[in-house]
């Protein structure tokens, strides 16, 4: 079994870290966290801590008296969940990977800070409707400030309210699923999230690590998220507010062209040159190969679809279940376009090069 050391040896010393936080949420003795957009921090080196507690001693990781219970844990728990191990970034990849049907999809319902055409909020609602689901780990954000918050979606209301792209990395992702599975024992989980997210929740199914078995009974249903890379949220937002605007004057952004679309609440659009803020991208985006999330039950963009219509990538018979479902209530319709899957293989095979 590898413990942490190896993912710190492998991963975090590497800065090759995506910032999924699957690490924090299986961590069964809660001993790693990130801050400040650092890499993996922890609360002292309990994992391979070998002092016992009664005797007294000071911790040398912590500098701390050691009052744990607990010590010597090298469960593996943090290195199965993590999606940058050496071995899983050795499996090749496809372009677009499998599936079933490939269509452009709008919401029917009136989602007021949609992304594209709504359909992954559409798709969860009904979901929750029908008790499909109890819950959905989704990124919301702070409307005032743009700050990124890992969130446990559990009402209708609340997916609505956490619509919308996100670009900004400051929050493990994955945080919010040890509290929805840990704490709230939720059964029947959605998790919606970037490519590295997916893969994450795929080597927590995959994985026989007992500490990893909640999770495992807790996961139904993944949507991934088409991704080219996320940014560093302080830095993005100091280059914005050199534009002259505040994080509260936006209403959404958007990838569109080589260029990060900002469309501001008095309707105009303000754009930047993805070259201009290069240096805003995380360090661990950069061995990244997966553009549409290969391993989701759903994959879902804007490439490929006309605006204001959700590319939807349905892979397998159990995400086909839950879209068709959404269409056959009136929460999700088909549109009538034809996909542009070129351009879609064009922007995944740049990111596959761009990973090697």
């Amino acid at each position: 079994m590898k413990s942490y050391l190896k993912l710190k040896e492998e991963v975090w010393d590497k800065n090759i870290c995506s910032g999924c936080g699957a690490c924090v949420a299986v961590c069964p003795v809660e001993n790693i966290y990130f801050k400040q957009q650092s890499p993996v921090k922890f609360k002292c080196e309990l994992c391979a801590c070998t002092i016992d507690p009664a005797a007294e001693t000071e911790c040398p990781a912590s500098a701390e008296f050691c009052k744990v219970t607990l010590y010597n844990v090298p469960c593996g728990a943090c290195y199965d969940a993590c999606p940058r191990t050496e071995e899983k970034l050795e499996i090749p990849i496809e372009e677009i990977g499998k599936y079933i049907e490939i269509f452009g999809a709008k919401s029917k319902m009136d989602i007021k800070y949609a992304q594209s055409g709504g359909a992954v909020t559409a798709i969860l609602c009904n979901a929750l409707d029908e008790g499909l689901i109890d819950g959905a780990i989704v990124v919301s954000e702070d409307k005032w400030t743009m700050e990124p918050k890992s969130v446990l979606a559990t009402t209708k209301e609340e997916l609505i309210k956490a619509a919308g792209s996100r670009y900004n990395w400051n929050v493990p992702i994955l945080e919010a699923l040890k509290e929805a599975v840990m704490v709230r024992k939720l059964e029947k989980l959605a998790i919606v999230g970037t490519p590295c997210v997916i893969n994450a929740v795929f080597q927590i199914l995959a994985s026989d690590n007992d500490l990893l078995r909640p999770f495992k009974k807790a996961i139904r249903l993944k949507i991934g998220l088409f991704c080219t890379e996320t940014f560093k949220y302080s830095e993005l937002m100091a280059k914005i507010k050199e534009m002259g605007i505040n994080p509260w004057e936006i209403k959404k952004m958007e990838i569109k062209k080589g260029k990060l679309a900002i469309d501001l609440l008095n309707g105009e659009t303000k754009e930047i040159p993805l070259k201009e803020i290069e240096y805003c991208v995380r360090k661990g985006c950069s061995v990244c190969r997966d553009f549409t999330a290969l391993v989701s039950d759903i994959s879902a963009g804007n490439v490929g679809t006309p605006e204001g219509v959700t590319t939807l990538i349905v892979r397998n018979e159990w995400g086909k279940g839950f879209v068709e479902r959404a269409i056959l209530n009136g929460y999700l319709e088909k549109v009538d376009c034809e996909v542009n899957i070129d351009a879609i293989k064009k922007l995944a095979k740049k990111k596959m090069e761009r990973g090697n």
